[in-house]
């Protein structure tokens, strides 16, 4: 007899993802990325006991920020995000609260010196519309005078890393397949994840929406922020549309 495949089924973003996100995405730096951070804190003269993370995923970027002795709040709008994030917090014994919110609804979560937004999460927001609210959103949670830090990868780096490309791979009861391509200014990521040890089989598909620069810097100096910055990648340089990733520095 044949052993019948099990069903595929089409699940929202990130919420089977969630269980197997920290392996995806171990090869990202989070210690370089916090450096970098903390670089432009000095920079832009801020030292915030508090930090606010938001689209702050399972978390890393948190601990790290609490290892090094900062106040965290993380708030990420998959439910099954904060439920990780919240487990790793706990086995390290640290008091860190994170909050299901997504970028368009920031209600309750109170003000902060600095609020960080990366991983090109605002390129998940598929209208400038949409960023213009999130970029209102994000200014109610900044204490007057703080700072926003966030980031958006561009055309050149999905061009470069994700005009056509396939990877698969495997860990403890679970293997995926990736397929990442670059269609009409939307970036995809699409996920096969099978969990061999419960027999499922889930698809995701991620889409990314890749702005020009200029369309981003105009939303951003019609928003109630002051621009302060705008950097090359992990650098200090001004970014161009030739730069894999732009950080850029608000204050509110």
């Amino acid at each position: 007899m044949f052993k019948r495949k099990p069903k595929i089924a089409n699940v929202p973003s990130y919420s089977k993802l969630a269980a197997i996100y920290d392996h995806v995405m171990r090869h990202v730096d989070y210690g370089h990325w916090t450096d970098y951070i903390e670089t432009l804190f000095q920079r832009h003269h801020v030292v915030p006991p508090l930090v606010l993370d938001l689209a702050c995923g399972t978390g890393s970027l948190a601990l790290e920020l609490r290892r090094r002795a900062y106040g965290v709040t993380g708030a990420d709008g998959c439910e099954e995000m904060v439920i990780k994030a919240r487990e790793k917090a706990q086995k390290l014994g640290y008091e860190i609260t994170f909050h299901h919110r997504n970028l368009l609804d920031l209600t309750g979560l109170g003000r902060y010196d600095g609020v960080l937004c990366l991983y090109d999460s605002i390129n998940y927001l598929m209208s400038l519309q949409d960023v213009g609210r999130a970029i209102d959103q994000v200014h109610t949670v900044v204490a007057p005078g703080g700072i926003f830090i966030f980031d958006v990868c561009t055309e050149t780096n999905s061009l470069r890393y994700f005009r056509d490309m396939t990877d698969r791979d495997k860990g403890d009861g679970f293997s995926y397949e990736r397929r990442s391509y670059y269609d009409n200014g939307i970036q995809y990521n699409k996920f096969k994840i099978e969990f061999s040890d419960i027999g499922e089989v889930v698809q995701e598909t991620h889409q990314q929406r890749i702005y020009p620069l200029a369309e981003i810097t105009e939303i951003l100096e019609n928003s109630a922020f002051e621009v302060e910055a705008a950097y090359d990648g992990f650098g200090i340089n001004p970014p161009t549309e030739q730069s894999d990733r732009v950080h850029f520095v608000l204050r509110a």
